[in-house]
């Protein structure tokens, strides 16, 4: 299910990314483009948490401020893919993780 804002609405959105191995040396970024467009622009995300949450798996919850009032990014009205960036030597994986969409 998409994550529904308003253009106005300044929020941290979090999310979080599973892996095999613990994260917290990992960079985590975040794009927002317009769907189906190629990410250009990356934000560095807040690292909230890393935890193994059972042997072997590890789970990074992270987040970036969405909006006009001093967020990361401000949106206007739309819908956009919502892509990771893990920066994880020598692992690079980018994902889509979901869509955002942007209503008044």
């Amino acid at each position: 299910m998409p994550l529904t804002i308003r253009p106005d609405s300044t929020e941290y959105v979090t999310a979080t990314v599973t892996a095999d191995h613990d994260l917290s040396e990992a960079t985590i970024e975040v794009a927002l483009p317009a769907t189906g467009v190629l990410p250009e622009t990356w934000i560095t995300a807040d690292v909230v948490s890393v935890a193994e949450v059972s042997a072997g798996k590890w789970v990074a919850t992270y987040r970036i401020l969405v909006g006009p009032a001093s967020g990361d990014v401000a949106l206007e009205a739309g819908t956009y893919d919502w892509i990771l960036r893990v920066t994880d030597s020598p692992e690079v994986p980018v994902r889509k993780v979901d869509t955002v969409k942007v209503v008044a």
